[in-house]
């Protein structure tokens, strides 16, 4: 009895020792299948990168396993009618206690403080996709002016070409930041993105001395959702007809690397992921253009925390000035219609922001004038 007891705990162990083994080389056919690395992250190690060249150019690593979250809704309140076509690119500044923003297609830069209700619009000699504030004086902005990068000095309304922006290119600049260097990050757009489809776009950096380098090693149709961690080590870059945003390592003088899978919209979804930035927290706030809602993402795995459900379908970008969200809106693509159905659209609006959550200053562009 005892001889065929032990007999049968051994084959036993046999099969078991089998069936890890086959295990093992299905995970492993199946992660070689769809040419992407897992990342498992150690709460005291940090995230650990595996990808080859080939997969930084199809899916890069993705997180995985990440826990749920119970979604805490917020709520959001018009804090300006005005009317624009396609508000986009809102920036905080912080000495000013002022949000600017611009109208793309209405080619205007406006600005609103909320202490006091005061607004101001100033018109644009072009169509501009995105802006950052310059560091030195008197030099107001830096531009990203369909015809190229410039200085904009909105008293004078006097403009300084530093570069042109992708020449022979049916592009224009899309969305763009600073980085904590005072170096500026720039994606472009497509302008026929939505007709042919092709990945004609680049990612750019503007460095301090004036000089542009592409720092993506593969083109896209439509540059968003560009957003700095806190410490400035990792970059947020979404190309929004993918509708997926992918977590960069981000050097201030070397390309872009370490592609991670950060988040994908979901199939009932509508629309993509726009506009977003980083708060004090680290979590990113990303208005889902198409979608009637922005969210907040957690920094460590990705997954929803916060959703601000809008009565319009396209909010486009956010920015955190003190402890409120602000929200731009569009109303372009919308018929007579669905404007009278979606009043909201083209207006600013506002979300009074959990405690403990703040924004996070955005730098300045430091580069100087010849």
């Amino acid at each position: 009895l005892k001889s065929a007891v032990a007999m049968a705990i051994g084959m036993l162990k046999k099969l078991l020792v089998a069936a890890f083994a086959v295990g093992c080389a299905a995970a492993t056919a199946s992660t070689a299948s769809h040419g992407v690395a897992l990342l498992r992250t150690a709460p005291s190690a940090g995230i650990k990168h595996q990808y080859s060249a080939l997969e930084l150019r199809g899916g890069g690593a993705v997180l995985e396993n990440p826990a749920p979250a119970v979604v805490q809704s917020l709520e959001a309140t018009e804090v300006l009618h005005c009317d624009n076509l396609l508000g986009e690119a809102p920036m905080w500044h912080a000495q000013e206690e002022a949000l600017y923003w611009l109208d793309i297609n209405g080619e205007k830069l406006w600005r609103f403080h909320p202490a006091s209700g005061e607004q101001k619009m100033w018109a644009l000699p072009e169509k501009a996709g995105s802006f950052a504030f310059a560091e030195e004086e008197g030099s107001d902005f830096l531009m990203g002016f369909a015809s190229g990068l410039s200085w904009w000095d909105r008293e004078s309304g006097a403009v300084s070409r530093i570069c042109e922006y992708e020449p022979g290119m049916d592009t224009r600049p899309n969305d763009g930041k600073c980085d904590r260097q005072g170096n500026f990050l720039i994606g472009s757009y497509n302008n026929k993105h939505r007709v042919d489809e092709k990945n004609i776009a680049g990612l750019w950096r503007l460095n301090t001395d004036l000089s542009l380098q592409e720092v993506l090693d593969y083109r896209f149709r439509c540059s968003n959702t560009i957003a700095f961690s806190k410490d400035g080590s990792q970059v947020y870059f979404c190309d929004t007809p993918t509708r997926e945003i992918f977590r960069f390592d981000y050097s201030p003088t070397g390309m872009l690397s370490g592609k991670t899978s950060f988040y994908k919209m979901e199939d009932k979804d509508e629309g993509g992921p726009d506009g977003a930035t980083v708060d004090s927290q680290g979590g990113l706030w990303e208005a889902q253009a198409g979608n009637w809602r922005v969210v907040r993402h957690r920094a460590s795995d990705g997954v929803i925390d916060y959703e601000v459900k809008l009565p319009f379908n396209n909010p486009t970008s956010v920015a955190v000035g003190g402890d409120t969200l602000y929200i731009t809106t569009a109303r372009h693509r919308l018929s007579d219609e669905q404007r009278v159905e979606q009043p909201g659209a083209g207006q600013l609006w506002a979300v009074k922001l959990p405690e403990g959550i703040q924004g996070v200053e955005e730098p300045k562009f430091k580069g100087c004038k010849a």
